[in-house]
């Protein structure tokens, strides 16, 4: 990650890299064009799930902690969709285009609660909706009210920076 000066501003160069893992250690990976939590082909552990790459959103308010995640190098990136209920989705947009251009319907735009060495990631474009990974292994993250309890699914994510 580096930083350039945009107008006298301070703008990074490239995204922030982390791994994810959930409230229970699953690791946060890729596969046919979805993000599923579990054991990554190749091995159990942080190491090996996706490298998710996250800009903040300089065209929401700050104090909100506005983030775009993306992944495969920030080249897809992470969508509400545009229907009436939200639906997670990969998408084929550039991270740092939107770091640099703005997400006008804020679909790519998530705000991050963090609470100690974890964080939320609540949905802009639908409030009330959070980035949740399934009870079960090698299952698609989804985009879910608050969980009332554990066995139906966890929204606490710990990010790892990439190594």
């Amino acid at each position: 990650m580096g930083l350039k000066t945009e107008l006298g501003k301070m703008v990074l160069a490239s995204a922030m890299c982390f791994r994810l893992t959930d409230a229970v250690l699953k690791a946060v990976y890729v596969q046919n064009d979805q993000l599923l939590a579990g054991t990554p082909p190749g091995g159990y552990g942080a190491q090996e799930g996706a490298e998710v790459s996250m800009v903040p959103n300089r065209y929401v308010d700050g104090n909100l902690s506005p983030v775009i995640l993306g992944v495969e190098a920030g080249q897809r990136c992470l969508s509400c969709g545009t229907a009436e209920e939200p639906v997670l989705k990969l998408e084929a947009v550039d991270i740092m285009d939107l770091y640099h251009h703005g997400d006008p319907s804020n679909r790519f735009t998530f705000l991050r609660r963090r609470s100690g060495a974890t964080s939320r990631f609540e949905s802009a474009m639908f409030p009330g909706w959070f980035l949740c990974s399934p009870p079960g292994e090698d299952q698609p993250l989804s985009l879910s009210r608050q969980p009332p309890d554990a066995s139906l699914g966890f929204i606490d994510f710990s990010l790892q920076l990439c190594s």
